[in-house]
């Protein structure tokens, strides 16, 4: 529980989270609203406050805190002390919980509220009046308006009230609220015993913070900062807007204090000796002129204690008292004095060349910081292209468009500076930089579909027309090769590791046509196919797939797991890629609708971490590699035919004498050629509308089936599909049960056997007949003529 919830209402505080956050909904009956998260960047409400726990948390970026916290982000406190004191100043509540609100300690006394110890002071009698306005210049007005009285007791170390003989008069210090925050107990001039004056102290301890006295100012007029509340009330005394910190040097100055004094003029008139000085033109007047409409610094006369070189003493010198009381000066003279007060410039650190550029004179002659001109530099540095829907930004490499992080462009923003360089400045430059450079609403990143971009231009796979570099392709993918069809060079030593591995001369097609089909970003639904590279191991598969990767680009290919496709910020991994290569397929049965979704390319839902979700649609292809064929348990037809298998049939032993250790260098060197090769596969693909046919991948795919599904292998072993057959569910399963157990399968459930057996063969149907009196269930389409043992 923080001070708001303790010192506010829920109501007030409701109000004042309405001031911090986009509220997109107020869910009054939970005591919540509900909006847009001003820690992250998003579309989507994910961010929560509740005004009666007083808690807020973002589901997006995980943040949560107090009210405190969030109007200081929204402030732009980044120090959470200085955003706790200024929402305590701003909305008038004490920044320390008082030491009357808590628990006595043992032996300790709890002592009253000081309002109450306050209003037990009696009032200054005349002999203690006439003192201090003889003494220290002050009116019994001004003594009054203040509230100034008598001390008659005080605090003991461990809390109670002592009475005591009154030599000091208390000076109250109020709080925007008016109530006591604190006390100065001042002796105006020597005791009655006659020892010398007292310096000014707090009531107690923990309650000497540095607070402005007066609370609040006349709002139109100069502010006459003085140094003490003495010479404060002296000034209040001949009808100057003045005022003070107490329990202070000024020689910090926290911003709610500063807020004080925002647009207003000021006459800072510190005491005449060195350490008045100092403190006025090293602390306080650089402090003000960073809010102030202007800063002035009243010079002292000569009568007041100066050398006559026009120096000042180095301490205890004289003081704005001592100019009306001793010197008997009037309010005039102060006027004048102010009026010719010298005016304070912030001394500015001189810019660096570059920096300079970014920086211009306002009309009150500082220079302020113009973030877009920074933002223009930048983007005359980088060519970039923000992509609104996925968050992506983008810089022009020459080639293509690759992503690039805003730190990058942040980072350079830092070096343009130089020493002039703040976090602030060059992020609000470069966020200006990339919404300039958000691409247009009509295109989207890769949307030239039938165009790929290789080493020397942009490739039309269509027409084979070659054209230069263009940043108007928006393609953000560049393939490592080159294309010269003209020069008659060939891939022979890839085309003789195939023959070698694979053998069967339709599956080597295949395999080209899944090569030329992973460059096109298109996917109709004839040619969902996924690639399933098959092999016993030290058969090939690695290097074909090295190849693979290595002629779409390392860049371009993802590596997602085919169970981790279920994971929304993996599957954004497959975002503007070519390629998905996995050998990681794994023992536990397959079930994935993304998996369908993936190779059909449908629309699907990702996310970048700390980003919001998005939609695009994958033009990814998918390939594994593994040892044997994957359990899967969806055992339709849909999904077996979106299967490419390859069978690898050569396993090279560590000892043979034909393994060439240089393989994969002179591939390398052919990976222009392999990517020609690669096309003419697209081309054949287009022509035939399908993939080669081949009986070697339809018995494999058979194999496949009937391993998945003993329903498969029963159909195969046991039954006749004939379209004028019909047979009885009963003679059906039991048949099935007696099939596995022969060939030592576990049995379906019945239901479950009929669902497998319709998705296995769709021209299946159900049938009800008359057999006799009875009605019996039957399916037409299918004999059962056993065995299979």
């Amino acid at each position: 529980m923080g001070i708001a919830s303790e010192r506010m209402t829920a109501q007030q505080r409701a109000d004042i989270a309405e001031t911090c956050f986009a509220v997109t909904e107020r869910k009054n009956n939970r005591a919540e609203k509900i909006g847009l998260c001003p820690f992250h960047d998003e579309q989507n409400p994910s961010f929560s406050y509740n005004f009666e726990k007083d808690v807020f948390h973002c589901l997006g970026c995980g943040v949560s805190g107090d009210l405190i916290k969030l109007w200081g982000h929204a402030q732009g406190f980044s120090d959470n002390r200085e955003a706790f004191k200024a929402f305590c100043h701003t909305h008038g509540i004490g920044d320390k919980p008082e030491p009357w609100s808590a628990s006595a300690p043992v032996g300790q006394h709890l002592p009253p509220k000081l309002d109450a110890i306050y209003n037990d002071l009696p009032e200054l009698p005349k002999e203690w009046m006439d003192r201090i306005c003889t003494l220290r210049g002050w009116t019994p007005q001004t003594v009054s308006d203040l509230g100034i009285r008598l001390q008659t007791c005080y605090q003991a170390k461990n809390g109670k009230i002592i009475p005591k003989k009154p030599d000091r008069i208390a000076i109250p210090i109020f709080d925007g609220t008016g109530a006591v925050r604190n006390m100065r107990l001042y002796r105006p001039g020597p005791a009655p015993d006659g020892s010398r004056a007292g310096k000014m102290i707090s009531w107690a301890s923990g309650s000497g913070d540095a607070m402005p006295f007066p609370a609040r100012p006349e709002p139109e007029g100069t502010l006459l900062l003085c140094e003490g509340e003495p010479d404060t009330i002296c000034a209040l005394s001949r009808g100057f807007n003045a005022i003070t910190m107490t329990a202070s040097k000024m020689r910090k100055w926290s911003r709610d204090l500063l807020s004080l004094f925002k647009d207003r003029d000021v006459v800072v008139c510190f005491d005449a000796d060195q350490a008045g000085q100092i403190a006025a033109l090293q602390f306080s007047a650089p402090a003000l002129a960073k809010v102030a409409r202007s800063v002035r610094i009243l010079e002292w006369p000569d009568f007041m204690g100066r050398y006559e070189d026009g120096g000042y003493p180095e301490k205890d010198g004289q003081d704005l008292t001592d100019f009306f009381v001793r010197h008997r000066k009037t309010s005039e003279d102060l006027a004048e004095l102010m009026a010719s007060a010298i005016i304070y410039h912030q001394p500015e650190a001189p810019l660096n060349s570059e920096a300079a550029d970014f920086f211009e004179t306002g009309v009150n002659g500082r220079m302020s910081f113009r973030p877009r001109l920074l933002a223009n530099r930048l983007l005359e540095k980088f060519r970039l292209n923000y992509d609104h829907s996925t968050g992506l930004l983008y810089r022009w490499s020459g080639t293509v468009w690759e992503r690039v992080d805003l730190d990058i462009i942040k980072k350079t923003g830092i070096e343009i500076l130089g020493t002039e360089s703040q976090m602030s400045r060059v992020s609000d430059a470069a966020e200006q930089a990339k919404v300039l450079s958000a691409m247009p609403s009509d295109r989207a990143m890769n949307d030239q579909l039938d165009w790929v971009t290789v080493k020397n231009g942009a490739l039309n796979l269509k027409t084979l027309e070659l054209t230069p570099h263009d940043p108007e392709h928006y393609a953000s993918v560049e393939l490592p090769v080159v294309w010269y069809p003209r020069e008659g060079k060939t891939c022979g030593t890839w085309l003789r590791m195939l023959e070698q591995n694979i053998q069967t001369p339709e599956v080597i097609m295949q395999l080209q046509e899944f090569f030329g089909y992973c460059l096109d970003r298109r996917a109709p639904p004839i040619l969902s196919k996924c690639m399933l590279l098959l092999g016993d191991g030290s058969d090939g598969k690695s290097t074909v797939l090295y190849i693979l990767r290595q002629m779409v680009g390392v860049a371009n290919c993802a590596s997602v797991g085919l169970h981790e496709l279920e994971d929304q910020f993996l599957r954004s991994s497959l975002y503007g890629k070519s390629v998905n290569i996995s050998t990681e397929v794994g023992s536990k049965a397959i079930e994935s609708q993304y998996f369908k979704a993936i190779t059909s390319g449908d629309t699907i839902q990702a996310a970048f971490k700390h980003k919001d979700t998005f939609d695009f649609e994958p033009f990814c292809k998918l390939i594994f590699a593994a040892n044997k064929l994957p359990r899967v348990l969806d055992n339709s037809d849909g999904n077996f035919r979106r299967w490419l298998p390859i069978r690898f049939k050569h396993q090279w032993m560590d000892n043979d004498p034909d393994i060439d250790p240089h393989l994969k260098p002179k591939l390398m060197d052919e990976l222009s050629e392999i990517f020609q090769w690669s096309v003419v596969g697209l081309h054949r693909v287009w022509e035939q509308g399908r993939f080669t046919d081949c009986t070697e991948t339809q018995e494999l795919m058979q194999e496949y089936r009937r391993s998945n599904s003993p329903v498969v292998a029963f159909l195969e072993d046991a039954c006749e599909l004939d379209a004028s057959k019909l047979t009885a569910k009963d003679t059906l399963y039991k048949g099935y049960r007696g099939y596995c157990d022969a060939n030592g399968y576990s049995a379906l459930g019945r239901d479950n056997f009929f669902k497998e057996l319709f998705s296995a063969q769709r021209n299946l149907t159900n049938v009800r007949r008359r057999v006799g009196q009875a009605r019996e269930y039957a399916v037409h389409g299918i004999a059962y003529v056993g065995g299979g043992a």
